[in-house]
């Protein structure tokens, strides 16, 4: 049986690398874990902010922001409405941990 893989290739290093969509996938998957960061008693502003400025980012349906979302959601390869479906879920379910494990296991 023949091997395809040189000696010391690996299946990492014969996909396709796509760096502008490695970076905006990254940006969809920060969006994703600030905004279904829980709500915790004396969080900081900072928590608070960035939590309602990914809000405002994914669910904008008019404008800029929705323009800019949809833009980044397409050169990352994504649909923009499954992504939004995926945000309601994670920001709805009760214990969200295991969302945010796998989304933190993609950065």
């Amino acid at each position: 049986m023949e091997n395809d893989l040189e000696e010391n290739e690996s299946l990492y290093d014969l996909t396709e690398k796509n760096p502008d969509r490695s970076l905006n996938l990254a940006i969809i998957l920060r969006a994703l874990l600030d905004l279904s960061k829980p709500k915790v008693d004396n969080e900081n502003v900072e928590t608070s902010l960035l939590r309602d400025q990914a809000n405002a980012w994914v669910f904008a349906s008019i404008g800029v922001t929705c323009e800019n979302f949809t833009y980044t959601c397409e050169l990352a390869g994504v649909d923009p409405n499954t992504i939004r479906t995926f945000a309601i879920k994670a920001v709805t379910v009760k214990d969200n941990s295991d969302i945010r494990k796998k989304l933190n296991s993609f950065l």
